[in-house]
């Protein structure tokens, strides 16, 4: 693992320099109940891509304008392997998967594995291009299109939200943390706190990722439906008008509003959203 760690580093060193990273791209989310997400999704005025039966799972999306999504997946069988995958996370608990990465150069990353002797899988369609090194929840994805952005109906929500910004992270070991990521590109920031909880500030491209200490986060993971949730937690959504959200969702139960953000707990699923403007 150790040996897998510097080797991305280096990679990490050589993409960044050349401004390879361009941001997080997406986060996979694992769901027991699709339909259920759905109706709560919709409840919190977004629009949903539907996806299609694949590899035996089922899934659908939140998709924003600049690109960044979020994927809430469902196995439908425990037979193929990308079903297989979220069956067995699904038995610890529901929740964000990994991080995807977006680069402009996923053949440099998958050249230097090999010369290296570094093990990962790939994958492609005619769409996008990961590279997966093994042993970390983390994969860097590339577009044959890099211009290509889905629909304005798609993307277009009543909630006025318009951009994945940030993802926040529960660690057991928040400096080990800092360690694995700032060896894979991310630069680490002035640390802040969130709802009384000190966290570490990463940076990729132009996104956010801050890792809390998850013995220190229980206001965050009490109502959990799995409260001893580590990894991912929560998401930060950009919007266009928090006022204009905070309106549409005025009667709604589990929202804390603040001066410039407003927080949803979705705590079926092990997660929240604080959207920002």
């Amino acid at each position: 693992m150790l040996f897998i760690f510097s080797c991305v580093a280096a990679i990490a060193k050589a993409q960044t320099t050349n401004s390879h990273f361009i941001s997080i791209d997406h986060v996979p989310v694992a769901v027991k109940n699709l339909t259920a997400v759905k109706k709560l999704l919709t409840a919190l005025h977004f629009t949903i891509k539907e996806g299609k039966e694949h590899e035996g799972i089922k899934n659908c999306f939140i998709k924003f304008p600049d690109g960044t999504y979020l994927e809430f997946t469902s196995p439908v069988d425990s037979v193929q392997p990308t079903s297989r995958y979220y069956t067995e996370f699904l038995k610890n608990r529901q929740g964000g998967t990994s991080l995807a990465i977006s680069t402009d150069n996923a053949d440099s990353l998958e050249n230097f594995l090999t010369a290296s002797a570094v093990p990962y899988t790939t994958d492609s369609n005619r769409i996008w291009k990961t590279v997966e090194p093994k042993g970390l929840d983390l994969f860097f994805i590339a577009y044959v299109d890099k211009q290509w952005k889905d629909s304005k109906t798609n993307t277009t929500h009543g909630n006025t939200a318009r951009s994945l910004a940030s993802v926040y992270m529960l660690s057991p070991n928040v400096d080990a943390d800092v360690k694995k990521y700032t060896g894979m590109g991310f630069k680490e920031l002035k640390n802040t706190q969130f709802l009384q909880v000190p966290h570490k500030h990463l940076q990729i491209g132009r996104s956010n990722l801050y890792l809390l200490e998850s013995a220190a986060s229980k206001k965050i993971t009490q109502s959990f439906s799995t409260p001893a949730t580590t990894g991912i937690c929560g998401f930060e959504i950009k919007t266009r008008s928090l006022k204009t959200f905070n309106k549409l969702l005025a009667n709604y139960e589990k929202r804390e509003t603040g001066k410039h953000h407003t927080i949803i707990y979705l705590n079926d699923i092990n997660l929240f959203f604080i959207f920002t403007e």
